[in-house]
């Protein structure tokens, strides 16, 4: 089973590569889609991230999809985009998908409202300075691999957290599981154990893919079949 390992788009996919290695030396095969600058984006923002990562996908065996925080909001786009590439989804401390909703409509009014703060010319901030200083430095503590993950973060135009996502859900033959990472993502955990669908909950952080990425694998594996 081929895993593809999809990054929020607030973030970039260097949030993968540490995991994306350590699966490869277990002789697992990977793929690591990169999602497009959201700047440079024509909306409607969903079909267009859903056809470029299915475009980067769909060559190839059954896969699985596994996205981690505000790539969950993507799932059920790009598994509809994909066809039958993809056969199941995990989510990794993410957010469930949202139909018909906006990404405002899930991050709780404080939240919300300390974000749109920081919009400035249709601009939100880099994801990184939406959180108190010193907080990217406790999730990551390799200097080296905190400003590689730094590195990919750009301003988020704040029309794409304002669109409400598409009316799809998963796919009929897409399986999914749920990997919770952090505290933060407790709801998301027990709302996947309320509709009966496997989960597993470890106590590390929401960036332990980058720091934690042996533990991540083994979860993954234990959630993935095929």
């Amino acid at each position: 089973m081929r895993w593809v390992l999809l990054h929020s788009p607030l973030t970039g996919p260097a949030v993968w590569r540490a995991v994306a290695a350590e699966a490869v030396r277990k002789g697992l095969d990977v793929t690591v889609p990169d999602l497009p600058d959201l700047a440079l984006v024509t909306p409607p923002y969903y079909p267009a991230l859903g056809f470029a990562v299915a475009s980067q996908i769909m060559r190839g065996g059954p896969a699985a999809l596994i996205v981690h925080s505000g790539a969950g909001g993507l799932a059920a786009q790009v598994t509809n985009s994909a066809g039958s590439a993809v056969s199941q989804v995990v989510f990794v401390d993410a957010i469930l998908p949202y139909p018909g909703r906006t990404w405002f409509s899930t991050a709780g009014d404080a939240f919300a409202q300390s974000v749109r703060a920081k919009v400035e010319n249709g601009m939100v901030a880099p994801w990184d300075q939406w959180f108190p200083p010193g907080a990217l430095a406790g999730l990551i503590g390799d200097h080296a691999q905190r400003k590689a993950f730094a590195r990919e973060l750009r301003p988020t135009p704040v029309a794409f957290l304002d669109e409400p996502a598409p009316e799809l859900d998963l796919p009929e033959h897409v399986g999914w599981s749920y990997l919770r990472l952090s505290k933060a993502y407790e709801d998301e955990a027990r709302e996947a154990r309320r509709l009966g669908r496997p989960t597993l909950r470890r106590d590390l952080s929401h960036l332990a893919m980058m720091t934690h990425p042996a533990e991540v694998v083994s979860s993954l594996r234990n959630l993935i079949r095929g």
